[in-house]
């Protein structure tokens, strides 16, 4: 088996590079490393080295960085088959190893590499004005998907990261959203149904419980039964929202009748906007003028090495 570790140096503020160095350090295997150099560099390798992956030399790729490193990683590997991706967290976040699981140690990827212990998942497809991507955590439209945008790119985020405190600027991110984001309509058609909504905060797909650095949004997603989660919020005052955010640590907030919570396949959701997306905390570019976002479940499309 070829193992391949793919390092995000700039993940939580350099917590990337450090917790490769690390690992290098204790790893009694051969194993082969690569530094990611720019944006979209991750989805690249993934797929030049998930393309050398056979029957009998299967491949092991293991993302050390973030949730969007792991994405990427999965978004270039999702189409060969005989790969296995595992993850060492060293973002901000992480919601990856709570909803699955990542490696610890070297000795914990030595000992997959021995007994070759996997499992498989599922994964989110989203299609958009022509092209398709996959997610792995959630997929999310609207205010949390601005939240993430913010906070990706402010210096607080890279502060909290230096003291392991990134998660925590995502609710300080809310908090200043909150005053200047819009509610929008939504019109979801999912399988035979139409459900309409004013004045929507967010819509999610989760395929598991985890999103924001700990929040349990999706209580009851499971990574491996062939369905996706959506969380729609709608008609919240600003106030109650962040007492929404305030109980979904507990995965309390299902209990709101704002808050509604449906299994699905398959789901298209209709804006009378243009929105704001992200992809397991990635910001996603929409197509201009497409309005349309159709998502639907990939059984079983990944082995997560453990």
């Amino acid at each position: 088996m070829e193992v391949h570790f793919i390092i995000n140096p700039y993940a939580g503020n350099g917590q990337g590079i450090k917790r490769w160095r690390q690992f290098e350090q204790q790893l009694a295997i051969p194993y082969k490393s690569h530094l990611t150099k720019y944006e979209g560099h991750t989805l690249l390798l993934a797929n030049e080295l998930a393309g050398r992956a056979t029957k009998e030399n299967p491949v092991c790729l293991i993302a050390i960085g973030g949730d969007g490193t792991i994405h990427e990683v999965l978004n270039g590997a999702i189409h060969f088959k005989n790969v296995y991706l595992g993850a060492v967290s060293a973002g901000s976040g992480n919601d990856f190893a709570r909803g699955y699981q990542a490696f610890k140690t070297s000795k914990q990827v030595e000992q997959f590499i021995n007994t070759v212990n996997s499992s498989s998942h599922d994964c989110g497809v989203v299609k958009q004005g022509g092209t398709t991507k996959y997610f792995i955590n959630n997929f999310g439209v609207g205010f949390d998907a601005l939240v993430a945008g913010i906070a990706n790119r402010s210096s607080l985020k890279r502060s909290l990261n230096k003291w392991k405190l990134g998660k925590l600027s995502y609710p300080y991110y809310v908090i200043h959203a909150l005053f200047t984001y819009k509610p929008f309509k939504l019109t979801i058609s999912c399988e035979g149904k139409i459900k309409q909504y004013q004045n929507v905060w967010f819509v999610t797909a989760s395929n598991q419980p985890y999103f924001g650095g700990g929040m349990k949004l999706s209580p009851n997603s499971n990574t491996s039964d062939g369905q996706f989660e959506l969380t729609v919020v709608s008609n919240l005052s600003k106030w109650k929202l962040l007492f929404l955010f305030g109980t979904v640590f507990l995965g309390k907030h299902t209990l709101l009748k704002e808050v509604e919570q449906f299994a699905a396949m398959e789901a298209k959701l209709i804006f009378d906007e243009p929105v704001m997306a992200h992809a397991d905390g990635e910001i996603q570019k929409l197509a201009t003028g497409q309005n349309k976002i159709q998502i639907t479940v990939q059984k079983k499309a990944w082995n997560l090495a453990k």
